[in-house]
């Protein structure tokens, strides 16, 4: 109800905000220091209309990345201004908080806008029948605990947040958001829809990075400053 809610004002554009080596889930938070002009611009027509902008990773190209238009990835997510901060000189720092998976359909894109926008198709998850819905919880959360819980310094309120979310598709992006895979890692499970396809995936990569934790380590990390 919280994601119609949401989004009943969305007309199916997007403004794009692309950031290199950057992959947003639905159901997770991020926060976001705004300092380009054009982005600037794109903060105060958000917060003057349906305060939703899209996360989409610029595509890693070396032979493109600096243009002032580069390649972007073809899923991204449409996230909600849920808190901002406007400062002296222009500046906003804000919270964004991921609501749905979207597939970009066109550029649309206008000369008296200084920032991207797309037509966009909103993704919907694939559900898992209601036995994975209880045994893949169970089985992510276990897995985690027993591989990255061992290896790290877990912070007890992420356990308390994985055990809090309201759906197997929402504890998939809440890890998926958190765990630190490669960034095409991430752009895959961001991609996926289907919820069954996103825990064997995560189950798999879970395992994968019991080596990489070391026992003096904090998980998560906090924020960088950005």
């Amino acid at each position: 109800m919280a994601d119609e809610l949401d989004l009943k004002d969305f007309t199916g554009r997007a403004r794009l905000f692309p950031l290199p080596g950057v992959v947003m889930f639905p159901h997770v938070v991020a926060p976001l220091h705004i300092f380009e002009p054009r982005y600037k611009r794109m903060a105060e027509d958000a917060l003057d209309g349906d305060r939703l902008i899209a996360i989409v990773q610029v595509l890693p190209d070396p032979a493109t990345s600096w243009k002032p238009n580069p390649p972007i990835a073809e899923v991204g997510c449409l996230g909600r201004i849920v808190h901002h901060e406007r400062l002296a000189d222009g500046r906003f720092n804000i919270l964004l908080l991921g609501r749905k998976r979207v597939r970009l359909v066109r550029e649309t894109s206008k000369p008296d806008l200084p920032y991207r926008t797309a037509d966009v198709a909103l993704i919907e998850d694939e559900p898992p029948s209601k036995v994975e819905e209880a045994a893949g919880r169970e089985r992510l959360i276990s897995r985690f605990r027993s591989v990255v819980g061992e290896a790290a310094d877990v912070d007890p309120e992420f356990f308390k947040l994985l055990d809090s979310a309201d759906s197997l598709g929402a504890l998939t992006d809440v890890m998926a958001h958190a765990l630190p895979f490669p960034v095409e890692s991430k752009q895959r499970l961001l991609a996926e829809p289907s919820v069954e396809v996103r825990v064997r995936r995560l189950d798999r990569w879970i395992g994968d990075l019991a080596a990489a934790f070391p026992r003096e380590r904090t998980f998560p990390p906090p924020f960088s400053d950005n």
